[in-house]
C-alpha cells in the first residue's frame, strides 16, 4: 500500500482499507488496480496489508478476514485499465448503491470521482479488520518475523498469493514448491496468532475531520515537496528575515552554536580552494555548499539532503563531498584567510526516513549529530511564526512529510489528508 507516482496527483483507493464505512462494514480495495484473476474467486481467506520498510522487507499494518468477492472485481481489465468498462462499472455501481457505501457521510463514488482514477472501487467486503499490537515484518529471503523463501517479491502486481499447496494452480512442477508450502505454514501461524492482533473499527468521525485540516500550499501545487534546492532557498529566506533571526538563534543553540544578530546566510557558495600556496592544497575541494551561515565567531556548513545521498566526484576519497566542504572551511578559517578565527560547525539536514550514508568515519563524526527535519518541525510547531505568516506556514507544512520514520508513513499521511479533504469538500 501507498506506493507509486500515481499517488502524487491522485487519491489511492487503498486508503479505504483501514476505515470502517458509515454502515459499519469494511470494504477492501486490492492493489494495484482493484481486480484479481478469476482463478482466485472465493478462495481468499485472509488479506495482509503491507507497506515497504527496507529492501526485501515489508511491514504488516493490517489484516482483513471473512472476505467476500464483489461483483466485477474478478474481471480481467484491459491494458489501459483507466478506460471505462461498462460491465465492471455497472456491477460496481449497483453494489455500491445497494450497500450505501459512504465515509463521513459522502458516497464513495464522489470521493473517488477523478477522471484519471480506475473504475473499480471495491474488491472485497470484509467481516473483520485487525491491526497488529506491535510491529510485524515480512521478508523475502531477508531476516524478518516471517521469511518467505519460496516466493518472489511482487513489484508490479503489488500482491502475492500464498496457498497451502504452494501454488494457486496446483501445478506441482512450479519452482520452489516445497519452500512455498513451508512459507504458507509460517504465514498462517502469524495470521492466526490472536495475541498479535487487535480488532479495528476506526471510522471517519468528527474528531478525525477536525484533526486532518492542513491546507494545500504552493509546495503541493507545484509538486516540490521533495526538492532540496527549493527547501534550501526557503530556509535561506526565512533565516535572513530580521523578524525571525531570534527564532533561528534559539534553534541553533540546540547544536551548541550561539549566533549573533549579525549572522548572514549564503546559498550555493563555491567550495573550490583557489589558493595554490596553501599547505593542504593537495586535498580535494570544490562543489557548492547548500547553506553557509556566518557571524563574527562562527561559520556553519549545512548540507540539505532529502532524496539524494552524499555525492562524490572523480578524485574524491571516501569522505566525498563532505570532506571537500571541510577542507574549504579549514582553509578559509586559517590565519589570514577570509573566515580567519571563525569556529567551524558542520551539519546535515535530513528527513527522518532517509539519513544519508557517510562512508568516512572521520566525516561521520564531524557531521554528527544529524539535524533531522523532525527536530526542526517540532521546534517550529510551538512558535507563532507559522501562524502569522502564510508563506512560513506553507513551508512548515510542506516539511511535515520529511518528519516520518519511513517513506511510506508520509505517503499514507498524504493520502489520508487527501481522503479527509475530499470528504470535507
Amino acid at each position: 500500500m501507498y506506493v507509486g507516482d500515481y499517488l502524487s496527483t491522485n487519491l489511492g483507493h487503498e486508503v479505504i482499507n483501514m476505515f470502517q464505512a458509515d454502515n459499519g462494514n469494511h470494504y477492501i480495495y486490492l492493489n494495484a488496480t482493484g481486480n484479481f484473476a478469476p482463478i482466485h474467486s472465493g478462495k481468499i481467506g485472509y488479506m495482509l496489508f503491507v507497506k515497504y520498510h527496507a529492501e526485501g522487507i515489508f511491514e504488516v499494518i493490517g489484516k482483513a478476514e471473512g472476505l467476500t468477492d464483489i461483483d466485477g472485481a474478478n474481471a480481467t481489465l484491459k491494458q489501459d485499465y483507466k478506460a471505462v468498462d461498462p460491465t465492471i462499472s455497472k456491477a460496481q455501481n449497483d453494489y455500491i448503491e445497494e450497500e450505501n457505501i459512504t465515509y463521513g457521510g459522502v458516497p464513495i463514488r464522489k470521493i473517488f470521482s477523478d477522471a484519471e482514477q480506475q473504475n473499480i472501487f471495491v474488491t472485497f467486503k470484509a467481516a473483520r479488520l485487525y491491526k497488529p499490537n506491535s510491529r510485524i515484518f515480512i521478508g523475502y529471503g531477508v531476516h524478518a518475523d516471517v521469511v518467505l523463501n519460496g516466493y518472489k517479491q511482487a513489484k508490479t502486481s503489488l500482491k502475492t498469493y500464498v496457498y497451502p499447496e504452494g501454488t494457486f494452480t496446483g501445478d506441482q512442477k512450479r519452482e520452489n514448491i516445497e519452500e512455498k508450502k513451508v512459507d504458507y505454514t509460517k504465514l498462517l501461524g502469524l495470521i492466526e496468532q490472536d495475541n498479535l492482533w487487535v480488532e479495528s473499527n476506526e471510522c471517519i468521525n468528527d474528531d478525525l475531520l477536525k484533526i486532518k485540516s492542513r491546507e494545500v500550499s504552493i509546495f503541493d501545487i507545484c509538486q516540490i515537496q521533495n526538492d532540496e534546492n527549493r527547501f534550501s532557498y526557503a530556509l535561506a529566506y526565512f533565516m535572513t528575515q530580521p523578524k525571525y533571526k531570534k527564532l533561528w538563534q534559539n534553534f541553533f543553540k540546540q547544536y551548541g552554536i550561539k549566533l549573533s544578530d549579525n549572522y548572514t546566510v549564503t546559498r550555493e557558495e563555491s567550495a573550490k580552494i583557489e589558493d595554490k600556496e596553501w599547505d593542504n592544497a593537495t586535498k580535494p575541494s570544490g562543489g557548492r555548499i547548500d547553506l553557509l551561515i556566518r557571524d563574527e565567531r562562527n561559520i556553519i556548513v549545512i548540507e540539505n539532503k532529502i532524496k539524494s545521498d552524499i555525492n562524490s566526484i572523480e578524485g574524491d576519497s571516501e569522505g566525498e563531498q563532505l570532506e571537500r566542504y571541510y577542507n574549504y572551511v579549514s582553509w578559509s578559517t586559517q590565519v589570514g584567510k577570509p573566515d580567519e578565527g571563525r569556529v567551524p560547525h558542520f551539519l546535515i539536514l535530513t528527513p527522518n526516513y532517509n539519513p544519508p550514508h557517510i562512508k568516512s568515519d572521520a566525516m561521520k563524526e564531524l557531521y554528527s549529530p544529524f539535524m533531522y527535519y523532525g527536530d526542526l518541525y517540532n521546534f517550529l510547531e510551538i512558535t507563532s511564526a507559522v501562524k502569522d505568516d502564510s508563506n512560513f506556514k506553507a513551508f512548515f507544512e510542506a516539511m511535515h512529510r520529511h518528519t516520518h520514520e519511513n517513506v511510506n508513513d508520509y505517503l499514507y499521511y498524504d493520502m489520508l489528508e487527501k481522503f479527509i479533504r475530499r470528504i470535507k469538500k
